[in-house]
């Protein structure tokens, strides 16, 4: 019964940390929207700096972060739209017990410049 109890738990943990990482990745994807809408102009080196710094702060691998600053509309002068999509391998925070696979996941922050 030990084995049951463990189990769950482990995997109780492993989707909180899941979750955990999704809302980290939401945060800073929205954090970098923000960036490049006030500070950046259109330079998207200074929004990936501003993203894994704002990530940084969590307990994730920042390295293994990527970020991506897009403008649809073809431009960052308003009223244009900005999008920063923020991917990252999520990988199994105990992986010598199990052999679960890594994902990729990411997540969106899109906004129009006013």
């Amino acid at each position: 019964m030990i084995v049951v109890i463990f189990t769950v738990v482990f995997w109780v943990f492993e989707l909180g940390w899941l979750m955990y990482t999704y809302s980290v990745l939401a945060d800073a994807a929205n954090e970098g929207v923000r960036h490049a809408m006030v500070h950046s102009g259109g330079e998207p080196a200074g929004t990936q700096a501003k993203v894994k710094t704002f990530a940084g702060t969590s307990l994730h691998n920042v390295s293994a972060i990527s970020a991506s600053v897009t403008f649809p509309d073809g431009g960052s002068a308003p009223p244009n739209r900005v999008q920063v999509t923020v991917t990252y391998t999520y990988i199994p925070y105990l992986p010598k017990f199990i052999t679960a696979p890594t994902m990729k996941t990411y997540a969106e922050g899109r906004m129009v410049a006013q």
